[in-house]
This record gives C-alpha cells, sequence and structure tokens, in this order.
C-alpha cells in the first residue's frame, strides 16, 4: 500500500528532530547529540531524500485536498533538495560566517535549556554535547581538506573573515561551557564535580585544541591552497551547482541568465524612480552628490544602538494601527527589537529575525548595533516592516501558531523557502507604500534605496557565481546601485560568493512573484478584489515553494470568478 501524504510528513519531520537540533529545540525537546557536518551525514539525508522521492510516485495526488496537495508540493521539493546533500555538501565552507551562524544559535541554546531537573541525566547530556562540539570543529576541519583537495579552496579574501569567526566561536564555546554555580547548585557535590571537572577536561583537552588546529589551518595550509576568485563558477562542477541552486532558492524553474537580466531592468527602474524624487523635492544634483548630503545629515545616524532601537520601534507604532485593513488575521506574539550578540555582529551584515519560542514568546528582530558611523538608517522604516510588521513576524509567528499544519509547514518549510520567506517580507514591506507610510520623501528614498539593494543582488550574485565577475567589479557595481559602507560591501559579496550562492536571490525574486500574482488576481476580479482575501490565500497555508503559491493564488481568482 502506497504511502500516505501525512505518513511521509511524519518521516520527513522525524528525520529533521534526529538531525537538526535548532528543530528540537523548537519543540521542547533536549538536544540529545550536535550534528557533526560530515559527509556520511550528508549521505543519509541524500538516501532519505530519494525514499521519500519515490514514496511520491505512488501517491495519486490529483485526488488529494488542496491542503494535502500544499504538503505533496513541499515533501516534493524537500525531496528534491534532499536527494543532492551528498553533491551540495562540497558547496559550503563551514566555517563561512553565515555557515557558522546555525552551530552558534544551536549550541548555545541546547547548553542553556539544560535545567538540571534530572540530575544524572541533565549531567552527561551536557558532557556529551560538549564532545559533540569537538566533533564538529574536527569535522570543519576535515571538510575544508576535503574540499581543498579537490579543487575548491578557500577564496583568498574569504579568508580573514573564516579566521574571525572561528576565533569568535572560540570565545562562545569557552563561554558555553562555563556553567554557572548557582545554576547547579541543586546538584550534589559529586555531580558538580563531575560536570565542571568533565567540562574542563573537555575544552583543555580536546574542544579548545580543535579550535586552534582549525584555527592553524586557516593560518597555513588553508593560504596555500586558497584561489585568487571567489563565486562557484571557478571550481569543478561549479556552474551546474549555482544553476541547481538558483532553482533552489527561487523554487520555480529559473536560469542565472534571466535571473540577471531581470535584476539589470530592475536596478534601472529604481534608479529612475530614485532620480524622479529628488526632482521632485528640489535637489537638482547626482545621485553621488545626493548621497554625501545624506551621509553628511545626522538624522541618517544612530549616535548608539539604542536609537537605531528607538528609530524601529516609531515605525512600528505607524503601521500598527493600519494592518486590520490589510490583514484578516495576525499573529497572537508580540514583537520587539533586540541587538545581536557583539561576536555576531562582525559577521553580519544587518541582523535577523528570531520567532517565538519556548525559552523565548516574543518574534524578535536582532538588529546589529555597530559601525554606525557608516550604516545609514533612511532605510529604517522598510527594513523594520520587512523584518517584523508585516513581514517576517507576520509569516513565522503566526505559521507556528497554526496547530493544524503539520511541524514540516509550521516549522520546517520557512528555513527552506527563501524566495517565499524573503519574498513575503519585501512584498510586506513595500505595503508601506499604499499604507501612506512612505510619505516623508526620506522614508520613500529608503525605501527605494532598500529595494535596489535586493535588486541589484540578481545581478551581483549571478555576476560572482555565474558571470565570473571579480570581487572588484561586484564591489564596483554594488557601491553604484547602493548606499552601503565599503565594509558592508565587501561582507555581502562574500555573502553572495563564498557563504551562501544563491540565497540572496530570493528577496528580490519572491517579492516579483507576489506582486505578479496579487496584480494578476486584481485584474481578473477588478472592483470584486479583496487585499485582505488574496493575503490570506498566500499567507494562511505558511511557507510553499512558489510553484504550489502560483497554483493557489490560480485557484483563487477561478473561485472568485465562479462565484
Amino acid at each position: 500500500m502506497a504511502p500516505t501524504v501525512r505518513a511521509l510528513a511524519d518521516r520527513v519531520w522525524d528525520h529533521v528532530l534526529h538531525t537538526e537540533p535548532h528543530y528540537a529545540l523548537r519543540t521542547g525537546r533536549p538536544v540529545e547529540h550536535l550534528p557533526s557536518g560530515s559527509l556520511d551525514e550528508a549521505e543519509e539525508r541524500a538516501a532519505m531524500g530519494r525514499s521519500v522521492r519515490a514514496a511520491l510516485a505512488g501517491i495519486g495526488e490529483a485526488t488529494l485536498e488542496r491542503d494535502e496537495r500544499d504538503t505533496a508540493a513541499l515533501l516534493h521539493f524537500i525531496a528534491d533538495h534532499w536527494a543532492c546533500a551528498d553533491q551540495s555538501w562540497w558547496w559550503h565552507f563551514p566555517v563561512a560566517p553565515y555557515q557558522l551562524y546555525e552551530l552558534s544559535f544551536t549550541a548555545s541554546q541546547a547548553f542553556d535549556v539544560i535545567t538540571f531537573a534530572d540530575p544524572n541525566t541533565d549531567v552527561e547530556r551536557f558532557r556529551s554535547l560538549a564532545g559533540d562540539l569537538a566533533r564538529q570543529v574536527r569535522g570543519a576541519e576535515a571538510k575544508l581538506r576535503a574540499q581543498a583537495e579537490s579543487g575548491w579552496g578557500t577564496p583568498q579574501a574569504a579568508l580573514p573573515g573564516f579566521v574571525s569567526a572561528v576565533v569568535g566561536l572560540r570565545a562562545a564555546i569557552q563561554r558555553w561551557l562555563t556553567v554557572d554555580e548557582q545554576r547547579i547548585e541543586p546538584l550534589s557535590p559529586a555531580l558538580r564535580g563531575r560536570l565542571t571537572d568533565g567540562l574542563r577536561r573537555a575544552a583543555m583537552n580536546d574542544i579548545l585544541p580543535a579550535v586552534d588546529s582549525l584555527l592553524r589551518y586557516l593560518d597555513g595550509p588553508a593560504r596555500d591552497t586558497a584561489t585568487p576568485v571567489a563565486g562557484l563558477g571557478h571550481y569543478p562542477g561549479g556552474e551546474q551547482a549555482y544553476r541547481r541552486l538558483v532553482r533552489q532558492y527561487a523554487s520555480y524553474d529559473i536560469s542565472p541568465e534571466q535571473v540577471h537580466d531581470i535584476g539589470q531592468a530592475q536596478v534601472a527602474e529604481l534608479t529612475e524612480k530614485m532620480a524622479k524624487l529628488r526632482s521632485e523635492i528640489g535637489f537638482d544634483g547626482d545621485e553621488a552628490a545626493y548621497r554625501s548630503v545624506l551621509e553628511a545629515d545626522e538624522r541618517f545616524h544612530a549616535r548608539c544602538a539604542e536609537d537605531v532601537a528607538a528609530t524601529y520601534r516609531r515605525h512600528l507604532a505607524a503601521i500598527e494601527p493600519l494592518v486590520g485593513q490589510w490583514f484578516s488575521a495576525t499573529p497572537k506574539a508580540r514583537h520587539a527589537v533586540e541587538r545581536l550578540d557583539p561576536e555576531l555582529e562582525a559577521g553580519l551584515s544587518y541582523g535577523y529575525y528570531e520567532q517565538p519560542g519556548p525559552t523565548n514568546p516574543l518574534g524578535r528582530y536582532r538588529y546589529n548595533g555597530s559601525g554606525l558611523d557608516s550604516r545609514s538608517q533612511i532605510n529604517a522604516a522598510t527594513l523594520i516592516f520587512h523584518e517584523l510588521v508585516p513581514g517576517h513576524h507576520f509569516h513565522l509567528a503566526r505559521q507556528e501558531e497554526d496547530t493544524a499544519l503539520h511541524p514540516i509547514r509550521g516549522m520546517f518549510a520557512p528555513g527552506l523557502l527563501g524566495a517565499y520567506t524573503e519574498g513575503w517580507a519585501e512584498y510586506a514591506a513595500s505595503l508601506g507604500i499604499e499604507m501612506g507610510l512612505y510619505t516623508d520623501p526620506w522614508d520613500r528614498y529608503g525605501h527605494y534605496v532598500h529595494q535596489r539593494l535586493t535588486a541589484q543582488r540578481l545581478v551581483v550574485d549571478t555576476g560572482l557565481n555565474a558571470f565570473g565577475w571579480s570581487l572588484e567589479k561586484a564591489a564596483a557595481y554594488m557601491a553604484s546601485t547602493t548606499m552601503e559602507s565599503p565594509q558592508q560591501i565587501h561582507t555581502e559579496t562574500l555573502r553572495y560568493s563564498t557563504d551562501m550562492p544563491g540565497q540572496a536571490l530570493g528577496y528580490r525574486l519572491g517579492f516579483l512573484k507576489f506582486w505578479e500574482l496579487r496584480e494578476h488576481a486584481a485584474r481578473k476580479l477588478g472592483t470584486t478584489f479583496d487585499v485582505r482575501a488574496f493575503h490570506e490565500v498566500v499567507l494562511g497555508p505558511g511557507a510553499l515553494p512558489l510553484t504550489a503559491v502560483s497554483e493557489n493564488a490560480a485557484n483563487f481568482v477561478a473561485g472568485q470568478t465562479t462565484g
């Protein structure tokens, strides 16, 4: 008998819970081990993907209800993604700042949630996780060596960032393994000694030596095998790898060539909008001259990190009374802004949205509060609408709160589907135009600046990975099409070429797809078009491949027309 969609979803979710501790933590389960990141683990995942894909072939999907069709569409996407895990393992450098983020975020929580309520079990779990840290660090060095032997040497320009990220990890590990005396006070003296002595020995004899070995590798052999260029297209098999990543991150069929052309057209359109706005406010200079004016204006530079947070809160207060006119459902969880941990700020250009979970009931935007002298705040309104209301928070918090969704949809899908998750947030931020929140020309100009940043990613990401662009050429293009500082441009170009090739495409591609679907629905339905109903169609089911979102939107239009 062929398995049901639900049974397949259960299999996939069980695999996720056993291999990705981040999701175990979000369900309130204890983390039993941290993955090593080995090729063996990737091969196990590939086998699972092929098994799920074969099982899906035996399901008659034409007879499924809409919700099951959505789940089946997601399972197809996951199966195809996992089935090549043994190949894609080679395409990512394990100590790139964005790749280390998952370890830094997850390991910290895994240690923090251990309460020692079950003394013997919790002490052993803490010690076991410490051992896993050492294996993961050793695994990262082994992977870098294997990549170099296969012609995938580390880009020279990325090495300083890799070293900085590992140095930050070393400091974080020491903090994770330093257990507060008050926290372990309920333990017996024997168990306290077993824990603290064991952690001290593990740190000194295993974990920190592994980190130091990795740092020596990065400072020695990795430099000898480093490549003078960056981007997947420069590596053996890298061109086909990138084509696959483009389709994966877009979640529909599109080529690097098409993405590049779309990006160039979008950049030109937004550049024209910015020029028109400058003319409307009476500025007769060019963009470079206007940028100099903005950079000198103290209104667009925060004096301290708390000023950044205050600006975000001001924009949130403006949009919150309006959301009922555009949305029929909103998340139960509240939202907030909070600064990033200092060790993460150097490697991340901006920040990230942190979903509500067992340890924190708030949906938070963790913002970067460093480098404020070169970090303009002119796009603050767009950024916070993207990250919180009505962007990531309206999608991610609400999706997790929907207990009717299977966990692979409620929890797992958003991290896989960047074009949906980031595309929705970009689309949501653009609603500020019709909501009347960008009437201030400064905010509107900042909105165009932000939009052009995501549009130029289509050009630069494909340029670096598919068309042989150098980092210098990419940086020059970014300097002409963004207001980013040289340091931010450096971080961004390495993100596109080395940390997560293809990932940044989802922001603009998803944005364009959501607007394409909305405009099509509005044309077909005319005066009966209800934006709140449309938002529910695309947002209510949660993150899905954009092929499935398009099908749902088409069914919505057909149903409304028939009705």
